[in-house]
């Protein structure tokens, strides 16, 4: 996940930017001149994954991050120019600097085995991060960003460049180096890159881009008070993975109606705008639960997601009334309803497009062989040949289905702060000794 490599490229590029001597820590290696030359030779080629990181990411940033700048009033009299972004400069800068280089990237075994010097080990983790990292912003990424999204990450492929160009001056004197092209070409569109990213709003949600672990559900004992809630709620969504049949969908969906106004009573002191928003999240399923009583089915599972289900409507039961939710337990609880609603709504979409979900339909006849005084109206079951004649689909897509806005607020990692402070950052004052009485 990008959250984790990004944080670790950015932390160790704020611990090297810490090292203003470094050619003291360079001849710690061994005082050969022939194992420093070896060793600025790796130091280059680590430079070098970060350096194809920065490039890949800027170009997977690139068609959907605009300028925030105000643009001047154009002049009739002449050809309309078009207006560049500024990410496309920076991108040519990266490409050229790329390009020019002739040091070859790491190797595996570079990259996975530790170095005795400490400021070769930064360099390797920083490399190992910029390797991971480019799966998780790789090409394939810009289909499915968001123009704010884009600009975070573009934010940060600025302060990593400008690392390197302020990295690349410091190491001029180390054996074996390669100064990077254009050096202050690429430093000046990185910062005028940056100036343009902090005049936007970025999305920092981009942190949850890339690969993810699988998640598991949480055996073991049952925690105790709401955390068992939050247990069985997380199964619940772990459990969605298998496609239910109506009958578990509904239990599920009635277990939702109960839980979500019962758990904004807990949260209103604390949160009432979320309260406000799982209470009208307990009516939207009341309403989809009515609306699945015209669906049939047996196609499907779902019998231990409708367990889990049950375990969290009776744990909660337990919870006192008096109880207060914390703000860490209302964000894990928001951050799973989201998601458990995105996949109810896609079980309800998929199951009516596959015929997995029937629709219950009346024949204009009476079933006359039940031997009852009230003879009932014969129903058969359909496949629906219009998903959106749908009442639950309709609401599933408009009331359901969790919008772009409405997921758990991004927020920047501290180690973006970090990276900006070790740019500017400068060495402490040297101290003169001040002899003493006796020596004069």
């Amino acid at each position: 996940m990008y959250a984790e490599t990004g944080a670790l490229l950015r932390t160790e590029l704020a611990a090297l930017l810490k090292m203003h001597r470094v050619q003291g820590p360079l001849r710690n290696v061994d005082s050969a001149p022939a194992e420093q030359e070896r060793t600025g030779h790796l130091i280059r080629r680590y430079r070098q994954s970060v350096l194809i990181w920065c490039t890949q990411s800027a170009i997977s940033a690139r068609p959907l991050a605009f300028s925030n700048l105000t643009k001047r009033p154009s002049n009739p009299f002449l050809l309309a120019a078009a207006d560049e972004p500024l990410v496309s400069e920076l991108v040519r800068a990266l490409e050229h600097t790329r390009a020019a280089s002739t040091t070859p990237l790491a190797s595996l075994a570079e990259l996975t085995t530790p170095h005795p010097n400490d400021l070769v080990e930064h360099w390797r983790h920083a490399a190992r991060a910029a390797a991971l990292a480019e799966h998780d912003t790789g090409p394939d990424l810009h289909g499915r960003l968001s123009t704010p999204e884009s600009l975070a990450l573009l934010g940060d492929v600025a302060a990593v460049t400008q690392a390197l160009v302020v990295l690349d001056q410091r190491y001029r004197n180390t054996p074996g180096w390669q100064p990077l092209a254009s050096s202050q070409r690429l430093g000046w569109s990185a910062l005028a890159c940056a100036l343009d990213v902090g005049l936007g709003q970025p999305d920092y949600s981009v942190d949850q881009a890339g690969w993810q672990p699988r998640v598991k559900a949480i055996r073991g004992p049952v925690r105790p008070g709401i955390l068992g809630v939050l247990q069985a709620e997380h199964n619940v969504l772990v459990r969605l993975k298998a496609f239910p049949n109506v009958l578990n969908l509904r239990r599920i969906v009635d277990s939702q109606h109960l839980l979500s106004p019962a758990l904004a009573r807990l949260a209103a002191p604390v949160a009432p705008e979320v309260a406000d928003a799982w209470t009208d999240r307990g009516e939207t399923y009341g309403l989809v639960q009515k609306q699945l009583r015209d669906l049939g089915g047996n196609l499907g599972a779902g019998a231990h997601a409708a367990a889990e289900a049950a375990n969290a409507v009776s744990r909660l039961r337990h919870v006192p009334h008096d109880d207060v939710l914390e703000p860490r337990t209302i964000s894990a609880f928001q951050m799973l309803f989201h998601r458990t609603d995105d996949r109810i709504c896609d079980v309800i979409e998929e199951g009516v497009r596959r015929g997995a979900f029937v629709q219950r339909v009346t024949v204009p006849r009476l079933v006359d062989n039940t031997h009852q005084m009230v003879h009932p109206v014969r129903e058969r079951f359909v496949v629906v040949a219009d998903p959106r004649e749908l009442a639950v689909v309709t609401t599933a897509r408009e009331r359901l289905r969790p919008t772009a806005t409405s997921g758990s607020p991004s927020y920047s990692d501290r180690t973006r702060a970090e990276l900006q402070a070790a740019l500017v950052h400068r060495p402490p004052p040297r101290q003169r000794s001040v002899p003493d009485a006796a020596q004069l």
